[in-house]
């Protein structure tokens, strides 16, 4: 898990950015009432965040974070993700 305050470089810092959007993705897909226009757009975020440490950063920088689940159990799909936190109505 990433704390702001063990960042010390750009990969780290977009590593943590990204898990903090992947957190709010988490959040709005388990909720019921939340905007899907809203679910979508974090979710686009946070796959270019994925994106772009899958491509950019070594994998030291997301290791042990959302960033590295994403990739490493969902093949890189933030959308794929978040199926396991989708409310289900």
């Amino acid at each position: 898990m990433l704390s702001p305050h063990l960042v010390r470089d750009t990969n780290a810092a977009l590593a943590y950015l990204t898990c903090c959007t992947l957190a709010t993705v988490e959040d709005l897909a388990g909720k019921k009432s939340a905007s899907k226009s809203e679910l979508a757009r974090q979710q686009s975020m946070a796959q270019h965040g994925v994106d772009w440490l899958k491509d950019l950063a070594p994998e030291d920088s997301y290791k042990g974070t959302r960033v590295y689940d994403v990739i490493t159990e969902h093949g890189g799909s933030v959308e794929q993700w978040t199926q396991q936190w989708a409310y289900k109505r």
